[in-house]
């Protein structure tokens, strides 16, 4: 019989990754701790990297970092291997399950289409307020998370309510994207690879609730649209968590991240 985890979170990162919420739905792998927690929830705000570093040298065998500001990972991640405690990133849209590496369907047209790439456009809704660089975080962190190498990338246009930046794919396709604030969309990252005979469309949607992803495929073969999951970016986080405690087998959360922060770090004084 499996025995739940017992789970301690900040109230910054409750608010933010409905931590009560997810841990209530999955009632087999944690409970709420009332005392020594086996998992803690942080928030990823400035710091989080420090933060969750001492809570794996206090014992804990894991840690859900949520919506994680860029930071150099590397002494987070020497910690949690010597301790052998799992540290997953429950990024908003990155960590959406339709792009799972489980889903071999979507990456396989996703990695196909990036093959035969003319151009890649992406643009990022946020809620007015939202930081441009932390949405600038949460974006490239979604176009990493479909697989896509970025280079060269430079921001011509930067203010407080969004940017534009501007780079390539590795074969030398443009790749361009946009940043917008606004009340008049929820929360959403679009990716879009166009091929020379079709193209590949990815949505992500916020990760508040279980609204579906929609990923569509278009080749000279024809046009397919993947199934739905059902699932929140959230609970896909959650169970992840569960998944590499139970084997011991880390996930790969922090050195992507490292990739994603060394991309944000080149572009933060990138002259408009």
């Amino acid at each position: 019989m499996t025995t739940p985890l017992l789970v301690q979170a900040g109230p910054d990162a409750e608010q933010t990754g409905a931590v009560g919420a997810v841990v209530a739905s999955l009632p087999v792998s944690f409970a709420p701790a009332g005392g020594g927690p086996d998992v803690v929830a942080l928030a990823g705000t400035a710091g989080w990297t420090a933060s969750a570093t001492a809570a794996v040298r206090s014992g804990v065998r894991g840690v859900v970092v949520v919506d994680p500001v860029a930071e150099d990972p590397a002494a987070l991640a020497a910690a949690a291997a010597e301790a052998g405690s799992a540290v997953v990133l429950d990024q908003a849209w990155a960590g959406n399950p339709v792009l799972a590496e489980s889903q071999a369907a979507v990456r396989n047209a996703i990695s196909d289409a990036l093959a035969d790439a003319v151009l890649l456009d992406s643009v990022a809704w946020g809620a007015p307020g939202t930081d441009p660089e932390t949405l600038l975080t949460r974006h490239l962190g979604a176009v990493l998370a479909c697989g896509v190498e970025l280079e060269g990338l430079r921001v011509i246009q930067r203010n407080a309510n969004g940017y534009t930046v501007i780079g390539s794919l590795p074969g030398g396709a443009p790749a361009a994207l946009q940043g917008i604030t606004t009340s008049s969309l929820p929360a959403t990252a679009t990716v879009s690879v166009l091929t020379s005979s079709g193209r590949a469309d990815i949505t992500l949607p916020d990760s508040s609730a279980g609204w579906t992803a929609e990923v569509r495929s278009v080749t000279s073969a024809g046009a397919a649209t993947f199934p739905s999951i059902y699932e929140s970016a959230h609970r896909h986080s959650w169970r992840r968590l569960r998944a590499a405690i139970d084997s011991g087998a880390p996930e790969a959360d922090l050195e992507r991240f490292a990739a994603l922060t060394a991309l944000v770090g080149q572009l933060h004084d990138s002259p408009q």
